[in-house]
């Protein structure tokens, strides 16, 4: 398989999100919009991405519950079409190569169910520091912690230690 089969095979999947993260996904996201205002996010995919930037960072990743209590997203290469934007997704997580269970020389020589048991792994690490992401976002929401200044998800993700 080629890198590009590779890529294309990963931007083909659906991430998925946890049912109950529906509201937080909906008080800071304008669904079907390409803008808004200082305080929320446009598409849900860019709070999506977001959170799972706030999972890496915080280094948490939290399982999905079973997929009855789940959605699935659009397929990653249909987010943000004509950008560079899941190519960057993509580079962040093969960064995290603790969580990561191959070695990128063995790629070239896997037969195609290997292959599609790490692209499943990828897809996997999106979803849970995403997950992991949503939930700290939640507890602050919850807890009246988020402040709805211009720069509120700027400077969360820059003073997290």
């Amino acid at each position: 398989m080629t890198a590009q089969e590779f890529k294309s095979n990963i931007t083909t999947k659906r991430p998925r999100y946890a049912d109950s993260r529906i509201p937080l996904l909906e008080a800071f996201s304008e669904k079907g919009s390409r803008n808004a205002d200082y305080s929320r996010f446009g598409p849900i995919y860019e709070l999506y991405i977001y959170a799972m930037m706030l999972g890496i960072k915080r280094k948490t990743r939290l399982p999905l519950p079973p997929r009855n209590l789940t959605s699935d997203f659009l397929e990653l290469g249909k987010w943000k079409r004509d950008s560079s934007l899941v190519d960057f997704l993509l580079m962040i997580i093969f960064t995290q190569t603790e969580d990561l269970s191959f070695d990128w020389n063995e790629l070239e020589d896997m037969e195609e169910e290997q292959l599609n048991k790490v692209v499943s792994e990828v897809i996997t690490l999106i979803e849970e520091y995403a997950n992991g992401g949503l939930e700290y976002l939640e507890t602050l929401w919850q807890k009246g912690e988020l402040d709805t200044s211009h720069y509120m998800f700027i400077d969360l993700y820059k003073n997290l230690n």
